[in-house]
């Protein structure tokens, strides 16, 4: 079967990509795969061979798609899935329900990541129950022998990890009311923030707090490969986003058997059971409560890393997650 994978990014290491590399390195196995990432591409007689050899098209995220492919005048011609990330479900569908709904209805499959999202659109936007389907994502994190390029990671405790792109959605400063006040009470505290820079406003936010405040130290974006550094040295991995699909940061976390400690939204809650296997929080007082919390207490931090870890090896394998796409490429 050959397939066509549109995804918005490839390049860069942001969760749409993150998505692309994953799903590519298990479906490649099965399927011929293309990528096209068309964000960064320019549209190429290639693309336009791929397609025309094609037995099915795959998009992820489609606002992004929809947009695109106006403005370079792309028609489908064969069957298409669409998968959701959440943005473009949480916003932009919203925004402009007229311009993306006819890309959803016209799909032989949408798949989201979370049970909420299925139940968004099928009562808000009247969308079929039998053509939406829930997969949930899993955890892929290529191993390399690479080092990170001129940076040491600071020592101290707690060691606090934030790994989210840069722009105003994830609120990565959120979090700096709750340390300011912890950093009282642990003066080794350190707070790392990795991400590619999507906002200049927010990134001149985020140098302005890492020149005033010691502890906090900001990394651009380092390769999928080299993540699993940065989730051994951390000792609580945080996310503050406004609002969320189902983030893969948390799901690496946990796979590493590190605490989550995340913000009330759907996409986290879809992960996370408060207490059990992780932390939610809504105001400043309850994140600084739940760190103090997870770092003073090993019964809790031992608790929240253990339940954690089993809800990866449960619901978010990489196996699971391929097995169900492919179940819906041999529908089509």
């Amino acid at each position: 079967m050959r397939v066509v994978f549109f995804t918005p990014y490839y390049k860069q290491n942001r969760g749409n990509s993150t998505t692309a590399k994953r799903l590519e390195h298990g479906l490649s196995e099965k399927v011929d795969l293309s990528i096209f990432s068309y964000e960064e591409t320019s549209v190429h007689a290639t693309l336009f061979d791929w397609m025309e050899k094609a037995d099915l098209y795959h998009i992820l995220h489609f606002s992004r798609f929809v947009q695109w492919a106006d403005k370079n005048k792309i028609t489908l011609d064969k069957p298409y899935i669409v998968t959701s990330g959440g943005t473009d479900l949480n916003h932009s569908l919203k925004e402009d329900e007229e311009r993306y709904l006819p890309l959803l209805r016209k799909a032989k499959a949408i798949t989201v990541f979370t049970q909420q999202a299925k139940q968004l659109l099928v009562k808000e936007y009247e969308l079929s129950d039998q053509s939406i389907h829930v997969i949930p994502q899993s955890i892929y994190l290529p191993i390399t022998d690479h080092t990170i390029g001129g940076f040491t990671l600071p020592e101290g405790y707690p060691k606090l990890l934030l790994p989210a792109g840069i722009r105003p959605v994830k609120d990565v400063l959120f979090a700096l009311r709750s340390l300011i006040r912890l950093s009282t009470d642990f003066s080794k505290l350190r707070f790392l923030i990795v991400g590619a820079i999507l906002d200049e406003e927010e990134f001149e936010r985020v140098k302005k707090a890492e020149n005033k405040y010691e502890w906090l130290h900001y990394l651009p974006e380092v390769e999928l490969s080299e993540m699993k550094k940065l989730y051994e040295w951390g000792d609580v991995v945080l996310n503050t986003s406004i609002s969320e699909g189902q983030p893969t940061a948390l799901l690496e976390a946990m796979s590493f058997r590190k605490p989550v400690i995340a913000r009330e939204n759907v996409g986290n809650a879809s992960i996370i059971q408060h207490g059990m296997n992780g932390l939610l929080f809504q105001s400043q007082e309850e994140l600084y409560h739940s760190i103090k919390k997870v770092i003073t207490d090993r019964d809790t931090y031992k608790q929240l890393s253990e339940h954690g870890y089993q809800t990866i090896k449960e619901d978010h394998t990489l196996k699971k997650e391929i097995d169900s796409y492919m179940e819906l490429y041999k529908d089509e």
